[in-house]
């Protein structure tokens, strides 16, 4: 018993503070739709150079405008951003996280945090459109209508006053969901809480598991300092008790097996490049799947609207529809993103290849940047845009919040090898978990005796 406690005490006391430091940034990362995310931001001079170049990445769009091509824009999570004329720099328009950003003959529409946004003057202004505080992940135009997704959940069809024609449930035939998935794929979906149930209670549930992780090892170092004054100053026994039924509820019993799940997938995403062949050669039979898998009804990455028929991209492929009511499964492989350029869909994969529909038939999208965002055309040649993309990119002297949470998150915030500091930490946590669980059981025995 007192080395059981000894054990727990000292894994705690060394990984503690790595705890502390994933949980909390693990925990805001979940939640990459909260605008303070974006808004909350750090000078670079007290950054750290990984952490800069995070920000990077938070561009969902590029376009350029085919009648002026000196005038420029970027969508993404700092806000619409534009370059005009011969400008150099780049000014925010809409200072919203954006998504995604579409044009049509009539107006530049754009996929918000809160709603979609319309532009009559390619970008110039902005005003709402439609789905005001709606959390729009998803847009496609085709003559006066607009598809939107929101939050990946619900489909919605309007029209060009922004009113709702069609919401559509999206379903699908259990035969259509009956497929096997890389064992890379379930660990992503898992650790970032999309990979076990629907109604976003696998996002609930690691939710939970972070934030009592938190509390864990907060009320385990205050319980350290405590237990060590208690010889000179015995007023810490109420402190201690109070910690005590934080640190020993039975509530934990519950996040033990998501935070078992988070140690494992967090480990293998530590180490992706080392373990690919491995993830990406096991496969885990759609039989086994947890039950978010059956249905996929969470699941819309991507949309487009052609002609009358309408095509989503989800984790297992694009399916197709004719009503917003029957869907079938038309090509196969991650679909991150479904964009249309006249009468050419391109997909662009995750984890999967890209590929186009052109002349009625699928093909490979070859010699193309894996999961590319947007594609724009420049010199009269068509280009790609992608997270390390080589299109200039608007300057900052600011980073933001998510950024900084993200790299203090992999590690690259401290060092290159941090990584292998996250990893001591997540295999103390595996031991705290067992040695608590013993500890809570020999308690709860001697209770009952």
């Amino acid at each position: 018993m007192f080395r059981l406690k000894k054990i727990h005490k000292y894994a705690g006391v060394i990984s503690g503070i790595v705890l502390l430091l994933l949980s909390i940034s693990g925990f805001f990362l979940n939640h990459d739709s909260w605008k303070f995310l974006y808004t909350t931001t750090f000078s670079n001079t007290m950054l750290p150079h990984a952490t800069i170049e995070k920000d990077k990445k938070l561009y969902n769009t590029y376009y350029v405008d085919e009648e002026n091509g000196t005038q420029k824009l970027f969508c993404g999570f700092r806000g619409v951003e534009i370059q005009e004329n011969t400008q150099k720099n780049y000014h925010i328009t809409l200072d919203i996280p954006c998504y995604e950003m579409v044009a049509s003959s009539k107006a530049y529409f754009v996929a918000t945090t809160e709603g979609i946004y319309i532009s009559h003057d390619k970008g110039i202004t902005w005003k709402p459109f439609a789905l005001e505080d709606k959390v729009v992940t998803s847009l496609s135009a085709d003559a006066d209508k607009i598809l939107a997704v929101i939050d990946k959940k619900k489909l919605l069809l309007l029209n060009q006053k922004g009113d709702i024609v069609d919401e559509a449930k999206v379903s699908f035939d259990k035969k259509e969901l009956q497929h096997d998935i890389s064992l890379g794929r379930f660990v992503r979906d898992v650790h970032y809480g999309r990979g076990l149930f629907d109604d976003g209670f696998s996002l609930l549930w690691n939710d939970f598991a972070t934030l009592w992780l938190f509390l864990l090892a907060s009320s385990g170092y205050l319980l350290w300092y405590a237990i060590g004054k208690i010889k000179k100053d015995k007023s810490y026994k109420k402190t201690i008790s109070r910690l005590l039924k934080i640190h020993t509820s039975s509530w934990v019993l519950i996040a033990v097996i998501p935070l078992v799940l988070l140690v494992i997938t967090g480990i293998f995403l530590d180490h992706s490049k080392f373990f690919a062949p491995f993830l990406h050669q096991t496969k885990v039979s759609y039989r086994l799947l947890p039950p978010v898998y059956r249905t996929l009804k969470e699941d819309i990455w991507s949309v487009d609207m052609k002609d009358g028929i309408y095509r989503i991209g989800n984790r297992y492929g694009v399916y197709k529809s004719e009503d917003l009511k029957i869907w079938h499964l038309e090509n196969r492989g991650f679909a991150y993103k479904i964009l249309h350029d006249n009468n050419t869909i391109y997909v662009s994969g995750m984890g999967a290849s890209n590929r186009i529909y052109k002349n009625n038939s699928w093909k490979a999208l070859e010699h193309t940047p894996h999961m590319f965002k947007s594609i724009y055309t420049e010199s009269g040649q068509k280009k790609y845009f992608y997270s390390l993309s080589k299109v200039t990119i608007p300057k900052h002297h600011h980073t933001t919040l998510y950024s900084v949470l993200l790299s203090i998150h992999d590690g690259s915030f401290f060092a290159p090898w941090w990584v292998f500091i996250n990893d001591i930490a997540s295999i103390l946590l595996l031991v705290l978990l067992f040695t608590g669980l013993r500890l809570w059981y020999r308690h709860v025995r001697k209770l009952f005796r």
